[in-house]
């Protein structure tokens, strides 16, 4: 365990600065949850007092002979800088700063707190905070928060920087929902961050789960860092609030248009293996079902049901997350029928019927034989009315699930709960025993397959930086002749080019490449050639040629032009990369032409990865069956341009200087790839 974590989750001494023994006072609220603890020395620290809540106080922390691990701050927010000093005298190694008054309030707070951080910094304090919520330690009674009471003990670990989810999460636990092991609240990270509470935990014994709750990213390279170390071994999962089109850029590219602030940072989370959800209740769901159960190791879930319908509705939802519902051999069939009715089904989902007075050795046995099955990843009991209000059926569910594990066997098992209140107490033996109930269908296909966690590829490695392009214009934009010949000495497939000035030499240009042509008219800032008519196709002879260059000079005026071999038909693929400030290179795929903009289906990875990654991006765009060949089409070898972007992502990670790419269209057929139209901005 690090010194900052140790000294804030397991301190031996504790001094509140800002004690107080009036009531409803911060300081009062915080010693009391200090106290109700035990454990730790706690030391008031006050002007005048000598004396609070039967803690020995002092007029400040360097007045103390021994050592104090954690400092809790609850002063005015201009006396921070001073007591921050005074930790450092006494050699402090964590100051949780409760108070507000800094960055959120405008630039005079934000220049108070950058004080408190260089005092801090210079001092060797680690700081958590200002303007949050404190932190806990359930396992051993710690309570340095604003919280009334302590959570349930657990195996889950939070880090929030909203104080409300702090409270929110002892709530939830005080109810049975989760348990925790340890929360942590940020407030402004004005020090210790995100990237540090994933490392932290990753090590903690005592942590199973990590959640966090995030309003904003420290700094992204570290956190991707943090959690591609960490989820290989332990489940992230994220929730990312902020996420409104108030937070999105605009930007001029079809590339940087869909790369934006949500879509990349959940994009990203994905890529490094953490677990994203859209909101608090699926954080706290999500985590405690972890937690209970460990993760989802594959697609394949069984469904036991006494209502058809309802099994059949749980079906669809879990085959729209994701994940399968197979039919089972004839084996395993045979098996689960032995203790059905005769009118029931041994098909998946299994359904028991309505014969009530067999329900506890109908589930049981139907449990038993799916779980110790390798043809099922998961089952789900559908408790329902009934079987749900049945003691012996939610007994039986427990004793299999048990005996499952103390076979070895660690396939998740989840209730689909659909009951009145009179089966509340049912619901939470299932809880206390580790099975998870969620409330109705829906929200148990949703949890489920949000437990099914993704280990994130190893960083290919690339060579050292590359240089920029020489004669860059002044809006950063390279000239087309400049872009295709860069991308050609990065080994990517353009189409065959020429750059003209006159109808001369575009004809000879043609004559060259051979008809048929296509032509792109090139004039300064125009970069959506197809809307300005900037585009002409199948040009056949001179005379077509001829005609188009006379044309744009009459409509747009005199200037030079592109001429390209024109490409057989194929399908036609985006790719693209943008330089993101929070977390660097990107690379975008998705359908090409004017299908970029009309469906923004794209997917978006962290650069550089490899074919691997890229096959799982393609995996995730709605229109992939494009990919698949259509109406006699041929279909794109996936392989080939996994391999492709592999290439693209490895040089973008290698030209930092590259803001925004865009090729669109490749038109792909087969394994054959041609980059027809490309657009790059670099940073000048």
């Amino acid at each position: 365990m690090n010194r900052w974590g140790q000294a804030a989750f397991s301190p031996r001494r504790i001094a509140l600065v800002g004690a107080s023994n009036e009531a409803g006072k911060v300081g009062r609220v915080i010693i009391d949850n200090l106290l109700a603890g035990g454990g730790a020395e706690i030391v008031a620290i006050h002007p005048t007092a000598t004396e609070i809540r039967g803690c020995r106080a002092y007029p400040q922390i360097c007045d103390l002979a021994d050592m104090i691990d954690l400092a809790i701050v609850v002063t005015p927010p201009a006396t921070v800088p001073g007591v921050i000093a005074d930790c450092a005298r006494a050699k402090v190694a964590v100051a949780v700063i409760i108070s507000g008054g800094f960055a959120e309030t405008g630039p005079q707070g934000a220049a108070l707190e950058a004080e408190i951080v260089r005092v801090a910094r210079a001092g060797g304090v680690r700081l958590v905070g200002p303007n949050c919520f404190g932190l806990i330690n359930a396992r051993s009674g710690l309570n340095a928060s604003l919280a009334l009471g302590l959570p349930a003990a657990g195996g889950v670990s939070l880090f929030t920087q909203s104080g409300a989810y702090g409270m929110a999460a002892v709530s939830r636990s005080q109810e049975g929902a989760i348990g925790f092991a340890k929360v942590l609240a940020g407030g402004n990270k004005a020090d210790i961050a995100e990237a540090d509470a994933v490392r932290f935990f990753g090590a903690d014994p005592e942590t199973r789960v990590i959640a966090l709750v995030l309003e904003s990213l420290s700094d992204g390279p570290a956190f991707i860092a943090a959690l591609r170390a960490v989820t290989p071994a332990k489940p992230v999962v994220i929730l990312k609030t902020g996420r409104s089109g108030a937070g999105m850029r605009a930007a001029a590219s079809h590339t940087a248009a869909h790369a934006q602030d949500f879509p990349v940072t959940r994009a990203v989370l994905r890529q490094a293996g953490a677990v994203v959800v859209e909101d608090g209740f699926t954080l706290f769901e999500v985590a405690a079902a972890l937690d209970r159960q460990g993760p989802l190791r594959g697609r394949r879930v069984a469904v036991i049901t006494n209502s058809g319908g309802t099994g059949v509705e749980l079906a669809d939802l879990l085959e729209a997350e994701g994940l399968e519902v197979p039919a089972l051999s004839a084996e395993l069939r045979a098996d689960i029928a032995r203790h059905l009715p005769p009118h029931g089904s041994a098909a998946n989902p299994v359904d028991v019927t309505t014969q009530w007075n067999r329900f506890p050795e109908m589930y049981g046995e139907s449990l038993r034989a799916l779980l110790a099955s390798d043809e099922i990843d998961a089952v789900i009991p559908v408790l329902l009315q009934r079987s749900a209000l049945d003691p012996r059926v939610v007994d039986a569910v427990i004793a299999e699930s048990r005996a499952a594990v103390e076979r070895g066997v660690r396939k998740p098992v989840h209730v689909c709960w659909v009951a009145s209140a009179a089966g509340e107490p049912l619901r939470q033996k299932l809880v206390a025993a580790g099975i998870p109930c969620h409330e109705w269908a829906a929200r148990t296909a949703r949890t489920l397959a949000k437990c099914r966690l993704i280990e994130p590829e190893a960083v290919p490695a690339v060579g050292p930086p590359l240089p920029p392009p020489a004669d860059v214009p002044a809006d950063g934009w390279l000239a087309p002749d400049q872009v295709f010949s860069l991308l050609s000495s990065w080994g990517l497939p353009v189409a065959p080019w020429r750059i003209v000035e006159d109808v001369d030499g575009a004809i000879a240009a043609a004559s060259e490449l051979g008809f048929p042509v296509v032509m792109k008219a090139i004039r300064p800032g125009l970069l959506h050639k197809t809307e300005a008519g900037a585009v002409r196709l199948g040009l056949a002879d001179a005379n077509a040629v001829r005609r188009v260059v006379f044309e744009w000079s009459r409509t747009l005026g005199p200037g030079a032009a592109l001429v390209q071999q024109q490409v057989a038909a194929g399908v036609e693929i985006a790719l693209g990369a943008v330089r993101d400030a929070t977390f660097g290179p990107l690379v975008m795929c998705g359908l090409g032409g004017i299908w970029t903009e009309a469906l923004g289906d794209v997917a978006l990875r962290l650069a550089p990865i490899g074919p691997s990654e890229a096959l799982r991006a393609f995996a995730e765009l709605r229109g992939q069956r494009l990919l698949d060949g259509l109406r006699g089409t041929p279909a794109v070898d996936r392989q080939a341009l996994a391999e492709l972007v592999a290439r693209l992502s490895a040089w973008i990670a290698r030209a930092p200087w590259c803001l925004e790419l865009d090729l669109n269209p490749l038109v792909a057929s087969g394994d054959c790839f041609t980059i027809v139209d490309a657009r790059m901005r670099i940073e000048r």
